[in-house]
């Protein structure tokens, strides 16, 4: 327990020394060299993440998004092919229909409805 007392102590007289000697005047210099130094490696260190990334991870993904882009195309012009192709059936049964009724009229044949019986009420 006391061993954690003195230690934090000391953490706490560490943190009032570094913020009494950065609002010193002659370290502020050296304030501003030891920012500068540190931004330096960190923009150091992110170019070779940048560059590992790009040789590593980047061709492992970009040959995948590639299979799987042509798998999707190919799925996609799959169905066009079968909705154009309904659509064709679905006219072609249509102008049939039409010249069906036209040709032979007053028989339904390609018609889904019942068939229409003449009405034996007197008309009013």
């Amino acid at each position: 327990m006391n061993k954690k007392i003195i230690i934090s102590i000391i953490g706490i007289i560490i943190v009032l020394v570094v913020v009494f000697l950065s609002q010193r005047a002659y370290s502020r210099g050296t304030g501003k060299t030891l920012i500068s130094d540190a931004t330096n490696q960190a923009k150091a260190y992110l170019a070779q993440g940048t560059n590992w990334a790009v040789s590593t991870i980047y061709p492992k993904i970009s040959g995948e998004v590639q299979k799987r882009g042509d798998m999707i195309k190919d799925e996609v012009n799959q169905e066009k092919q079968k909705v154009t192709e309904s659509i064709l059936e679905k006219t072609k049964n249509y102008v049939s229909g039409i010249s069906e009724s036209i040709l032979h009229p007053g028989t339904p044949q390609n018609c889904n409805c019942p068939a229409i019986q003449p009405s034996t009420e007197p008309a009013k």
